[in-house]
C-alpha cells in the first residue's frame, strides 16, 4: 500500500509510477462482492497514478489495478490496513482512502491528522457523551463552495493548473471547513481536497541548528549559499518549495516569503502543518 498522504514537501513534490499489471474489470469486481447489501459507493481518482492498487485484508497488494474514475459499491465500515483506512469493494479486496475522490457521490476531504469536530462556536462536538474524532487517513464529505483562490487562501490545483479554494469559516482565529450542519474541522488537519493536494499561501517554520551550529545558511535559487545567515530557533515564513541538484546532493529548499532566498529543509526543526506549493 502506498504511503498515507501527508502534508510534507516530499508528499507534495514526488510522484509515484504505477507498475504495469492487470486492470480490474468493474463488473467482475462487483459480482464478486459479498451478497449483503452495499453500504454506499466510492470513486477512485488517485492524483499520482492513472491506475490504483487493490489490497487484501493482510495489506498485500493484489495483482490487479483499477482505473481512475471507476465507481464501486463498498461494503461495511472502513477498515484500517497498513496504517491507512480502506474500503472493501469485493471479497478480500480493499481500496485505500488515499485513492478515493468521491464518497457516496460527493466530494471528500482527506484527514491528515486526527481531527476533532467543532461547532460554530469552536466547541468540540459530542455524540453519546464522547467527542467526535475523525482519525488520520479517514475521508469525509464536505459542504461549501469551490471558487478561484485568493492570494492568501488555502488552495489546490486542478486541470490546467488553476488555483482553486474551498470556502472556509473563521472560528476563534482558526480556519475551518464545513462537513455538515454546525460541524467543522480545522483546515490544518486536511491534506487533500477532492483528491487534490492542499497548499497554504505560506507557513511559519522554526529553524534548528545547522550541523550543530547556531548559524543557519541561506541559499539562492541555484542552491549556493549567500552572505545572509539566520539563527537557530528563529521563525521564518515560507511560501514555496524547490528541489535542485547541488553537486552530488539533492537539496529540498523552502523559499522565504517576500525574498528570492531559501532555507534547506534539513535546517527546519518544526515542519509546517500544511504544504506550500512547488515553485512555478
Amino acid at each position: 500500500m502506498k504511503l498515507i498522504k501527508s502534508i510534507s514537501l516530499a508528499a507534495a513534490a514526488l510522484s509515484l509510477t504505477a507498475p504495469a499489471i492487470a486492470l480490474v474489470n468493474p463488473s467482475i469486481t462487483t459480482a464478486q462482492a459479498a451478497t449483503k447489501k452495499s453500504t454506499g459507493t466510492i470513486t477512485v481518482g488517485d492524483n499520482n497514478s492513472s491506475v490504483i492498487g487493490v489490497y487484501n485484508a493482510a495489506g498485500k497488494q493484489k495483482n490487479q489495478k483499477i482505473r481512475n474514475g471507476t465507481t464501486f459499491k463498498y461494503y461495511g465500515a472502513p477498515k484500517l490496513i497498513n496504517n491507512e483506512y480502506t474500503y472493501k469493494i469485493a471479497k478480500d479486496k480493499y481500496v485505500p482512502t488515499s485513492a478515493i475522490s468521491t464518497l457516496n457521490g460527493k466530494s471528500v476531504l482527506y484527514i491528515a491528522n486526527n481531527s476533532y469536530v467543532y461547532d460554530k462556536n469552536g466547541k468540540r462536538v459530542t455524540k453519546n457523551s464522547k467527542r467526535v474524532l475523525l482519525r488520520r487517513s479517514r475521508i469525509v464529505n464536505y459542504t461549501g463552495s469551490i471558487k478561484t483562490a485568493a492570494s492568501d487562501a488555502y488552495r489546490f490545483l486542478v486541470n490546467d493548473g488553476k488555483k482553486m479554494a474551498l470556502s472556509t469559516k473563521t472560528i476563534k482565529g482558526h480556519q475551518y471547513y464545513s462537513i455538515g450542519k454546525n460541524a467543522y474541522i480545522r483546515v490544518s488537519n486536511v491534506s487533500y481536497v477532492n483528491n487534490e493536494p492542499l497548499y497554504a499561501a505560506y507557513q511559519t517554520v522554526t529553524l534548528g541548528k545547522h550541523s550543530n551550529e547556531s548559524k543557519v545558511p541561506v541559499y539562492d535559487a541555484e542552491g549556493k549559499t549567500v552572505s545572509q545567515e539566520l539563527t537557530a530557533g528563529s521563525k521564518v515564513n515560507v511560501d514555496r518549495t524547490k528541489t535542485i541538484k547541488n553537486g552530488d546532493q539533492t537539496l529540498i529548499l523552502y523559499g522565504i516569503k517576500g525574498q528570492k532566498s531559501y532555507i534547506d529543509m534539513n535546517d527546519i526543526a518544526t515542519m509546517p502543518n500544511l504544504a506550500v506549493a512547488p515553485e512555478e
